[in-house]
């Protein structure tokens, strides 16, 4: 019956066995190791944060003191060009760091912006056939319709020769021109008036372009002459306006070879929505989304 108790009792280490282990010399050369790398890890300051300078950032600053300065620029001076980014870099980290974006509605709704075109710039992209390109230019005709155009010859009345009497200079020459008997030439007539900065004869413009580089009403009365007709006096912001309708080009449809670019980015334009929702979908698949119970009224 004492038998299990006596090897239960010798299984026990002895007082003697833990003496031995502890005045073991290895025991206390890794121990002493241990603590005097510990205290290594507590004392050593941690490596510091690198900051990479682009080498095109250097270039563009390198050049532009060159530019200002008409000679390359030393050390110091190219130390100070560069340091408005390493202080911007420095404070960007630091915020991050201290996570000081949370919370603010500005830079959330500027991070779901980039990240929105991100996720879109990432989506593989179909490329339009020319099927639907031609759709595209069969449903919008009036999109792409290259619009009337004409060619004018003009006599400029300008306000600057004539402060008083423009008016009076246009009606006249509008008389002569429109009752003369023959009729002037055009060579002639050309050299009646002022100079222009567009010159005497005017290549094909549109109403839009005209009204751009003249006023609305002179384009408009000139796309209602007919041909051979010189206008009444048209004003403009510098003086007045006597044009003769010379030539007409009526509006067409370009081809698809010649719109298929702009048809492209139209497209794309087009079908942006359903990108960005095709893009959302793929993002959303990462998550689970939980709706948190309301609270009870």
């Amino acid at each position: 019956m004492s038998r299990p108790s006596e090897e239960a009792a010798s299984s026990i280490p002895t007082p003697r066995l833990w003496q031995t282990v502890f005045a073991e010399p290895l025991l206390h050369f890794a121990l002493l190791g241990g603590l005097l790398y510990g205290a290594y890890l507590g004392m050593r300051r941690p490596p510091p944060l690198q900051i990479v300078v682009p080498a095109e950032l250097q270039e563009a600053r390198r050049a532009e003191l060159l530019r200002r300065n008409g000679r390359p620029p030393g050390e110091a001076e190219m130390a100070a060009a560069l340091g408005d980014y390493v202080d911007a870099e420095i404070l960007f980290r630091e915020a991050n760091r201290r996570r000081l974006g949370e919370g603010d509605i500005i830079i959330r709704r500027r991070l779901i912006q980039k990240m929105e075109y991100l996720a879109e710039a990432l989506l593989p992209r179909h490329p339009p056939t020319d099927g639907e390109l031609s759709a595209l230019l069969t449903a919008h005709p009036e999109r792409y319709a290259l619009p009337e155009r004409i060619s004018l010859r003009q006599i400029f009345i300008g306000r600057e020769r004539h402060p008083l009497d423009a008016e009076t200079v246009a009606q006249r020459l509008w008389s002569e021109l429109s009752h003369g008997q023959p009729p002037i030439a055009g060579p002639v007539a050309m050299a009646l008036g002022d100079p222009h900065p567009l010159g005497a004869l005017l290549p094909l413009h549109s109403e839009a372009e005209l009204t751009q580089l003249f006023s609305a009403q002179l384009a408009k009365e000139s796309f209602q002459l007919q041909q051979g007709q010189w206008s009444r006096p048209l004003p403009s912001a510098h003086g007045l306006h006597l044009v003769q309708l010379m030539g007409r080009q009526a509006g067409q449809l370009p081809s698809l070879s010649q719109l298929r670019e702009r048809l492209r980015l139209d497209y794309d334009e087009q079908h942006r929505p359903e990108r960005r929702r095709q893009a959302l979908d793929s993002l959303r698949s990462r998550y689970q989304i939980v709706m948190e119970p309301e609270p009870k009224r």
